[in-house]
């Protein structure tokens, strides 16, 4: 009876949380001078028309015979999306792309208890990582005028601080990942492989402790070094720049405060996240190739094809699409989302608990004007449409007395160190071994880091 009763608590309070809407934004690159992202390359029937007034539009690039029906007599209809808050054109500046995709999400996250989430999407080459990132010549000042999203949110979230200093102490960590070839890797750890949790959050992360914003700096360039990257017809690599971005990449900060006075503490996390970009292997120019020789070709040890890495991460991207769509589904009926943890990938795993309402949602959905990338632009837009009808029950975390939470950490921590001490290296148990490995370096962390919280 109890059980029955906490459960019908639990769904009432479910159906008297909020229904929240992500916010989306649309960001124009310009015309590159040559290459993919160009004027010159070789019109496709889908083209990119005009990005104001609230408005995309695309048409259908036919040849009309009256001035209103192509030669076959199909009528061409443009395709109008309005689902972007906002719409940045080619001469956007990165602070205002900052402020309108990701400033309010950093003050949710810093002030209000919110944790978050902002990913960028689109195709290849169109300025996911230099949105996220930053210009190369960004990459050592923070304050510099093309900083990129994560290092602007790091200086935001020290301003946000340094104005309740008087009345709270912080604890700010930064961890990151990269999904690539269906695989979690610690870009912080020589890219050992991690384990998503059955709460489908990283387990075991290294991190590193962001004391100032110049912090950010050195963790950036350690994530860029680490991450899998690769010239393409669409995104050439040179001039410090390293090409395409063949994975996707998570950065996590997360954020431990105490309120002096109450002695409660409250966690919460910023994911900003970069996505390898959506891409036809005839625009990469990369060969076509099936998804178990590329994993094959990855375990063991041989070189991936462009084409290879280009069939996973459509595939995730997929994945990750139809877990949207289910997620809206069962949130309109007010019903309990269920993420199944098998989705296929840890990236999918990962990035579709996120939906459960655990977060707020930011996307930013670049987009390229050049004639030959009309398909993608396409493809970007019903990707950004189908996010934007997403409503979720998103609630701010709870706040706790922090001795209670120190000593329910060193409580789990302990008990996580015993259950790997009596794992063995071999036999059948051994396949405990690799998940408790990283259950056991969590918890010890998160100990580790809440003591320090109360030590301030």
């Amino acid at each position: 009876a109890p059980k029955a009763t906490s459960s019908a608590s639990s769904a009432a309070a479910a159906d008297r949380v909020p229904l929240r809407e992500p916010h989306v934004v649309v960001r124009v690159r310009p015309l590159a001078e040559e290459g993919g992202h160009s004027a010159n390359g070789k019109h496709v029937y889908k083209r990119l028309v005009s990005w104001d007034n609230g408005e995309i539009v695309l048409d259908d690039n036919v040849e009309l015979g009256d001035g209103q029906r192509s030669k076959a007599g199909v009528l061409s209809r443009p395709q109008v999306y309005t689902f972007a808050r906002d719409i940045l054109g080619t001469d956007a500046n990165q602070e205002s792309v900052y402020k309108s995709s990701a400033s309010e999400l950093v003050r949710s996250f810093v002030q209000d208890g919110y944790n978050a989430l902002l990913f960028a999407y689109g195709q290849t080459g169109t300025g996911k990582t230099h949105t996220i990132f930053g210009h190369t010549s960004s990459w050592d000042d923070v304050n510099h005028e093309q900083a990129g999203i994560f290092p602007r949110a790091v200086v935001d979230i020290f301003k946000e601080l340094r104005s309740k200093s008087a009345t709270t102490a912080f604890v700010l960590t930064a961890s990151a990942m990269e999904f690539y070839m269906c695989q979690c890797t610690d870009l912080l750890d020589g890219n050992k492989p991690c384990v998503i949790g059955d709460d489908h959050a990283p387990l075991g992360l290294c991190s590193v402790l962001i004391e100032s914003p110049e912090d950010a700096i050195q963790f950036m360039t350690t994530v860029r070094e680490n991450r899998t990257a690769r010239s393409t017809l669409m995104n050439q690599a040179g001039g410090g720049h390293a090409g395409s971005s063949r994975s996707h990449c998570a950065m996590v900060l997360t954020l431990r405060q105490l309120d002096k006075a109450s002695g409660m503490c409250l966690k919460t996390t910023l994911n900003i996240m970069d996505m390898a970009g959506a891409e036809r292997p005839s625009s990469t120019g990369s060969e076509h190739e099936d998804a178990i020789k590329a994993v094959m070709d990855y375990w063991r040890g041989a070189p991936v094809t462009v084409g290879g890495q280009g069939f996973i991460v459509n595939y995730e991207l997929s994945g990750l699409r139809t877990a949207v769509v289910q997620a809206t589904e069962q949130h309109k009926k007010r019903k309990p989302l269920v993420n199944p943890k098998q989705l296929g990938t840890s990236f999918i795993e990962y990035a579709s608990g996120c939906f459960t309402g655990s977060a707020l949602l930011a996307m930013i959905v670049t987009l390229s004007p050049a004639p030959s990338c009309g398909w993608e632009t396409w493809f970007s837009c019903t990707y950004g449409d189908d996010l934007n009808k997403l409503r979720a029950p998103v609630a701010p975390q709870a706040a706790k007395p922090l001795d209670a939470v120190i000593e329910q950490a060193e409580k789990t921590a302990t008990k996580a160190a015993a259950d790997l001490a009596k794992t063995p290296a071999s036999g059948p148990s051994a396949k405990y071994l690799p998940k408790r490995t990283v259950q056991a370096r969590h918890d010890a962390r998160e100990f580790e880091l809440f003591t320090m919280l109360k030590g301030l």
